[in-house]
């Protein structure tokens, strides 16, 4: 019996109990805040909303609610697996370590409000919240680093060797040392050709591929990118993805985005950058591109329970849907709050296939 029996089978309990598009799209129809809090307490997110509204109310209960049920995703699934199993779920919630602790130093780097950076948390990592809430309140980057020494947190390690070579660290230098050790440790782990093995390989190659492809883009998309990168294109961008190194270099030689996204359409996320492109000519922001790339990884996910149903490819798909999920109720209470029409509410909701 496949060790991911236990736990596979209540996920994919889990997966009917999902909110349809038709459902959210309903959601999107009310009118008030209280009358979405009431719907909600008609869904899984009963427990959620109850517990929030002990403390809070209107769209904050809604916001709380959901980071409440954002944390228990982690939970539940170190519930369900076991020994090495386990091991490879939480390496689905690596990444939102490094998206948190980005967030702290650039906090203490811009002197944000503490409330302003821990809003901005996702509650889907391994770093429990007391350890990140001591963390925040570190004095300057410093300290922080040195915090997360003690706490022995493995992302503190190129950190300090950054510190000992360098005196004065910027935003950019240490988002590149915490990316490059990340993707290096990501693939320290993943070794061998067992197939949950190739699946997280997988993941974490497009999540490589977009941070390529944003740095990229950050350089082609402005004024002065081509004179800022001059020859050390390969000093910004991670061997770890699909997409080759040295195409990747080429890149930054075309002078502008859409040239640029037109050159990656016969890769496979051709299809998502082409929708990319048109909504670029729109909108004339580059998040357009990080969009449809993030749209290709969660199509994928989310097709991984049926394709393998014995192995990780359940939890990957799961928190991927979950996650869409609670975006998307996110998405909606902030529109009911704001008073926008329940058709520009619709119309923003992310959608699979």
């Amino acid at each position: 019996m496949s060790l991911y029996d236990y736990g596979n089978t209540r996920l994919r309990a889990r997966l009917s109990d999902l909110q349809t598009i038709e459902k959210l799209e309903s959601f999107a129809d009310l009118t008030a805040i209280d009358s979405l809090i009431s719907a909600l307490t008609k869904t899984p997110y009963k427990t959620s909303i109850e517990k929030a509204l002990t403390f809070t109310h209107g769209y904050e209960c809604v916001n709380q609610a959901l980071k409440i049920g954002s944390a228990e995703i982690l939970n539940d699934l170190m519930k369900f697996y076991q020994d090495r199993e386990q091991e490879m779920i939480r390496m689905i919630f690596f990444r939102n370590d490094l998206q948190n602790i980005k967030v702290i130093f650039r906090g203490i780097l811009h002197h944000y409000p503490l409330e302003q950076i821990t809003e901005s948390f996702s509650h889907m990592g391994t770093i429990t919240e007391p350890v990140l809430q001591h963390l925040v309140k570190a004095e300057n980057l410093e300290d922080a680093i040195n915090r997360m020494a003690v706490y022995q947190l493995p992302i503190s390690r190129p950190l300090l060797q950054l510190r000992s070579i360098k005196k004065d660290l910027t935003s950019s230098d240490i988002d590149l040392a915490m990316e490059k050790w990340y993707f290096q440790e990501i693939h320290n782990l993943l070794k061998g050709s067992a197939e949950d093995v190739q699946l997280l390989r997988k993941f974490y190659e497009v999540e490589a591929d977009i941070a390529n492809l944003n740095t990229v883009l950050r350089f082609v998309g402005s004024e002065s990118g081509h004179e800022k990168i001059g020859d050390k294109v390969n000093e910004y961008l991670i061997e770890a993805g699909k997409i080759p190194f040295n195409r990747m270099m080429k890149l930054v030689n075309y002078t502008s985005a859409e040239e640029m996204t037109r050159s990656l359409f016969n890769t496979r996320y051709g299809s998502f950058l082409h929708i990319a492109v048109e909504c670029f000519q729109s909108t004339g922001l580059l998040s357009e591109f990080e969009n449809q790339m993030r749209m290709y990884l969660l199509t994928w996910l989310a097709s991984l329970p049926r394709l393998y149903p014995l192995g990780v490819g359940v939890p990957m798909g799961y928190v991927a849907l979950k996650r869409s999920e609670i975006k998307n109720l996110r998405w909606i209470a902030k529109g009911i709050e704001s008073g926008f029409e329940p058709s520009y509410i619709r119309e923003n909701l992310e959608r699979i296939g």
